[in-house]
């Protein structure tokens, strides 16, 4: 029954498609996923659909970001939170990411949402509703929670119990799950990776542009990322 009305709660029909807006032409220092306004960075602005990869690839209203706008290199993950390759990029990779890369100002970090299935697209709209600071750690809670929601009889009890540590209320979860602005973002993030990036898997990964399919090791996805950094410093 709680599977039922989790998939019914997620079906939920939209036909608009709102963003946070970040004014054009601003950048952001980065703090808990919190974007605020600096410098001078492309970021597509909050009225106009991407249509094209250069587009869809630069920071988009609606991303979190984790780092500094200002990083040279711009990593963006396509993910599904219910994908385990995903989860394993999460727990092996991400962290050298941040500790070598985000952390050192060298590199940005992005994660949208390429929902394979109603469970994952619920998930997102919940990570996504909650306050700026709580995503990256729902996200990581998710993953990290990952076999045993999907596995459950009941997994929007699992989900509420993650969400309830990140101070989320029954209430607020079942109004985020339902919300056609959160829906329409979730789908058009699908849309935008299958359609114009021709993603066909997760996590699809995009550094600088440059394309990297799977839970690489870090070491494969190191080698990219210099390559990549090279040409900026040049």
């Amino acid at each position: 029954m709680q599977r039922m009305m989790l998939v019914a709660l997620m079906s939920v029909a939209v036909n608009s498609f709102a963003m946070a807006q970040v004014p054009a032409g601003a950048s952001a220092t980065v703090a808990g996923g919190v974007v605020s306004a600096s410098a001078p960075v492309a970021i597509v602005p909050a009225a106009v659909v991407p249509q094209t990869a250069a587009e869809v690839l630069q920071i988009l209203p609606s991303d979190r970001v984790e780092g500094s706008v200002m990083a040279p290199l711009t990593i963006i993950e396509y993910a599904s939170m219910t994908c385990s390759h995903c989860a394993d990029f999460a727990k092996d990779t991400l962290p050298q990411l941040r500790k070598e890369w985000i952390a050192t100002g060298k590199a940005k970090f992005v994660m949208r949402d390429l929902a394979w299935d109603n469970l994952a697209l619920g998930m997102a709209k919940i990570a996504r509703c909650a306050p700026a600071e709580q995503f990256k750690p729902l996200v990581e809670s998710f993953f990290g929670g990952q076999q045993k929601i999907i596995t459950s009889a009941s997994p929007l009890d699992e989900i509420k119990q993650i969400t309830r540590m990140a101070g989320m209320d029954d209430a607020t979860v079942d109004a985020c799950v339902k919300d056609a602005a959160l829906h329409a973002q979730v789908l058009a993030s699908k849309n935008q990776a299958l359609e114009i990036l021709k993603v066909q898997g997760t996590p699809a990964i995009f550094v600088n542009g440059v394309k990297v399919d799977g839970a690489v090791a870090y070491k494969d996805l190191k080698k990219v990322l210099d390559a990549e950094y090279a040409k900026v410093k040049k």
